[in-house]
């Protein structure tokens, strides 16, 4: 990475911090990228002094690069398009609404409609108190209260109740600073029960002063349904706590027609229309021919399609 990149990634930090009045602490936050670093990228030192041996080594070019990700400076060519689709306005209502009321809401959408892409829009847009975690299906209880602490930017040894102490005494405060804090769980279907009962207990905590949104698929409330139907412990107190906040996102265009407007081969629309079932899948089969289309300096066409994707021609 050159020296004058590493120098446009520092002006677009500073730039980021004044248009979201945050601190360099708070970059560090939301980019995991060392405070040190960052006070020294920012004063236009690219080298880094360890204070214990006292060696001068360069600062890595990941470290740029999560700055960039970070602040939104982007390093390479963006081929898929930044489209407003419906689904994208309803989730940043939501969203907006929440963080704003210190609501409880769970926003169901099918997969591929664009729920993640979504959230690290608004995180962006929305650096501080905007927490967001993402649930995998392996994670123990354990595993979500250090994430949520993790996100949040503060560290609590001990057992899980002393854990979410620290996460309600943060929150609380931040809010008693004007702020408005928000906890936002993204692939939520992928919760245990346990994760359920903690979440219950968080929401009885932070009611009015922290939103909480869970986002998933349709799963999500088949499986708080189905707790709630067997009765396992929680369960049916948490859904009656989030029943009045559960939002249906609308359903994919399923012609996709805010992204292919510009598209004039009609076969490769068609193509697009029938091999696509939403907007993850024609991004992953458009991107590659976008990227490959603009190396070879042709024109979008459902031959050169086929070709990238290794389809019958």
């Amino acid at each position: 990475m050159t020296d004058d990149l590493k120098q446009k990634i520092a002006t677009a930090c500073e730039s980021y911090i004044t248009e979201k009045g945050i601190s360099r602490n708070e970059l560090a936050r939301i980019s995991g990228v060392n405070p040190a670093y960052i006070s020294a990228i920012m004063s236009g030192e690219y080298n880094y002094k360890n204070s214990r041996t006292g060696v001068l080594s360069p600062i890595a070019d990941r470290w740029f690069t999560l700055l960039a990700n970070a602040v939104g400076y982007k390093l390479q060519k963006e081929y898929w398009p930044f489209v407003k689709t419906q689904q994208f306005v309803e989730i940043i209502a939501e969203l907006e609404d929440a963080k704003a009321c210190a609501y409880t809401r769970a926003l169901i959408g099918e997969t591929g409609c664009g729920k993640t892409y979504t959230i690290e829009r608004f995180r962006a847009a929305n650096p501080i108190g905007c927490y967001v975690v993402k649930c995998h299906k392996y994670y123990t209880l354990r595993d979500i209260v250090d994430k949520i602490m993790d996100a949040v930017g503060i560290n609590e040894p001990g057992n899980i109740s002393k854990k979410l102490d620290r996460i309600n005494i943060e929150l609380w405060r931040m809010y008693r600073c004007g702020q408005h804090p928000i906890i936002i769980l993204d692939e939520a279907e992928n919760l245990t029960l346990s994760a359920i009962q903690m979440l219950k207990a968080l929401y009885d905590f932070l009611k009015n002063a922290c939103a909480i949104v869970l986002i998933g698929t349709n799963q999500l409330v088949k499986t708080l349904n189905r707790m709630r139907e067997l009765d396992k412990p929680g369960a049916p107190q948490f859904y009656r706590r989030i029943k009045a906040g559960i939002r249906n996102i609308t359903p994919c265009d399923p012609l996709f027609s805010a992204f292919l407007e510009s598209i004039e081969d009609k076969g490769l629309k068609k193509l697009l229309i029938n091999t696509c079932d939403n907007y993850g899948e024609l991004s992953d089969y458009l991107t590659p021919v976008l990227r490959e289309a603009d190396r070879v300096n042709q024109p979008l066409t459902e031959s050169l399609f086929r070709i990238v994707n290794k389809l019958s021609i």
